[in-house]
């Protein structure tokens, strides 16, 4: 055929076997706090689509407990949906308009693929029980994972209250202005109802932990700085409206910090240097950076989650990176004070490829995601640098050589007891028996593969990481270094904290290697020092309870996993005051001189 030959396509429906929606649907990876600010976001599009102030926009989460039906989690929005509205958007799968519905708008709405997809692959069956102008549709998911009206309902005829109960919706939960609107025919409402939902063990919920991880999960925290979130619990309302807490600014750091992006940006790749476009007049794009009084690593689990830069396109989160994830950061304990959100509408030009199903994180292997991660890195480890410089100019540098020796004895003395405490304590070293450590089964730190809760380390005293899907080699014990020393993974660069950081500091690239700090900005410690100097037995007995927060740390994780997760409180009470006895009688005779001592010198050990 000549090479030239014009052939003309005609163009057909792409075709698809379900068992793709299983292959995307598995990419989500879905938590409920995840999928619910999916729904968040398809509610607020909603109330958008209607030029709904702000202040009149509400939505209320349900859920139910399964004491006599099964566990119930719902979204309820006062907007509604037509059966049309359903065929167009609802029925379609990554269809990027769909949120917007035909018009000129700006909507947190993705792919349209977050809302179906955590109700197809997170509850045994789902439904969207809709009321608009007189008509209820119900559209869900069976337990076959097929989509559909539910038989009888499609386009059904009926009246506002008796939509609410075939809803399960009761008028006295209904605030009194969406009341009238609803009497007047003014608006409807949609209720997304998943029952049976996974990951949840038991006839209970537990709203509490839900909650608190969504209104930080980084999907959620735009919508809910303006639209009214409610939240129910068995039919009583709980939380009147949902908000992230407030955050301290760092003194001399209140901010934000703005850097306005170029319109180029480069990188170096291979011995190659490239230039990628990242904004432009129609485009234009910035970093704004703030900081929190208290460091994101001393937070709560969920609020850990903001020490990162969320990303944002137009007006949604389209990826969000915690700050050890944008690459080596020399200033990371600084970094652990500050949070951000960068403006890149550009890459969700039609033409990009930067952005995921998912919205979590970018496409790792693009140009753009390359060149954007390391201009945003260069920006967060500047300001942290700044933040170093002032705590540096704060500090009083004293003699700490002869607290370097003190501390190598104590860490040649936990290497020869470690082992034994926890072989005493918990009948033997099995599997696992190693700080640190990836998988599955390895307690104590790292990210887990099927584990929401970070940080921290396992322990024992063998060689090789918890045994899990994934092997790896740590040290044979935790290592115990000082603040001010060169950080061991960039030598060269010392590790610095704040009085602010904890007694005993781990960053997150810490907890593979096994190394602990011993952060000497403390108050106390420095009175101590500056009152009785770094000779005294005072000095070394601070030093030596320090070991003991160590002790227990892994005490603790290694004792989570033997309670299989959760730990009840007089179990945790009788295995710590037991360690902590361990510890202190065998330190009495073995570290009798180097605590009671006032003339100790190392030789002596």
């Amino acid at each position: 055929m000549d090479a030239k030959s014009t052939l003309r396509i005609n163009e057909e429906p792409n075709e698809f076997d379900d068992h793709i929606l299983d292959l995307m649907g598995n990419s989500f990876n879905f938590s409920h706090e995840k999928g619910m600010a999916e729904w968040l976001k398809n509610s607020v599009d909603a109330y958008l689509r209607e030029q709904t102030p702000d202040s009149k926009q509400l939505i209320i989460f349900r859920f139910f407990d399964g004491v006599t039906e099964p566990l119930r989690i719902e979204c309820l929005d006062f907007v509604g949906m037509s059966a049309l509205d359903i065929n167009k958007a609802l029925k379609r799968w990554g269809d990027p308009k769909a949120a917007k519905r035909g018009m000129d708008i700006k909507v947190f709405g993705g792919h349209g693929n977050g809302g179906k997809f955590y109700m197809r692959q997170m509850f045994k069956e789902s439904f969207f029980i809709t009321y608009r102008d007189g008509n209820l549709n119900i559209f869900g998911f069976n337990e076959r994972k097929k989509y559909g009206f539910a038989s009888g309902y499609k386009d059904k005829k009926c009246t506002w209250k008796e939509a609410l109960k075939v809803a399960g919706v009761d008028i006295s939960e209904i605030p009194e202005d969406k009341l009238k609107l609803l009497s007047a025919g003014e608006t409807g409402f949609t209720l997304i109802r998943g029952t049976s939902p996974k990951k949840i063990v038991g006839k209970r919920i537990s709203v509490g932990r839900i909650m608190e991880r969504f209104k930080y999960h980084p999907q959620a925290r735009r919508p809910l700085k303006f639209c009214r979130v409610q939240v129910a619990y068995n039919g009583k309302v709980v939380i009147n409206q949902v908000k992230m807490d407030e955050i301290e600014s760092l003194p001399d750091f209140v901010g934000p910090f703005v850097y306005e992006m170029p319109e180029t940006l480069t990188f170096e790749e291979g011995g190659k240097t490239k230039t990628v476009k990242i904004s432009d007049s129609k485009y234009p794009g910035k970093l704004e950076l703030k900081t929190s009084a208290i460091p994101f690593g001393h937070s709560s689990n969920s609020r850990i989650e903001l020490n990162c830069v969320d990303i944002t396109g137009e007006v949604g989160v389209i990826a969000s990176y915690r700050m050890h994830e944008l690459g080596f950061l020399k200033h990371y304990p600084q970094a652990q004070f500050i949070y951000g959100e960068c403006e890149c509408p550009i890459l969700e030009r039609e033409d990009g490829n930067s952005i995921q199903n998912d919205r979590e994180k970018l496409v790792s292997d693009s140009d753009e995601t390359k060149a954007l991660l390391g201009w945003i890195a260069e920006k967060v480890d500047g300001l942290a640098s700044e933040i170093s410089a002032v705590e540096e100019k704060q500090k009083e540098r004293s003699d700490y050589k002869a607290t370097q020796e003190f501390n190598d004895i104590l860490n040649k003395w936990k290497d020869q007891f470690m082992s034994k405490i926890f072989a005493e304590v918990f009948g033997g070293i099995n599997k696992g028996n190693s700080t640190g450590g990836l998988g599955d089964d390895g307690f104590g730190g790292g990210n887990r593969d099927k584990s929401k809760e970070k940080g921290g380390l396992g322990s024992g005293a063998g060689n090789g990481g918890g045994e899990g899907d994934e092997k790896k080699k740590s040290p044979r014990f935790p290592r115990v270094l000082l603040s001010g020393q060169d950080d061991p993974l960039s030598p060269g660069s010392p590790v610095t904290f704040s009085d602010r950081h904890y007694p005993v500091e781990q960053r997150q690239q810490d907890v593979n290697e096994g190394v602990y700090w011993i952060n000497l900005e403390k108050p106390l410690a420095k009175k101590i020092i500056e009152k009785y100097t770094v000779d005294s037995p005072r000095w070394r007995s601070y030093l030596f309870e320090r070991y003991v927060d160590i002790f227990m740390k892994e005490a603790i994780w290694r004792l989570a996993k033997h309670e299989g997760g959760t730990i009840r409180p007089e179990i945790a009470d009788s295995e710590i005051m037991k360690i902590i006895s361990i510890v202190y009688d065998k330190a009495s005779v073995d570290l009798e001189n180097f605590l009671l001592d006032d003339k100790y010198r190392k030789e002596e050990n």
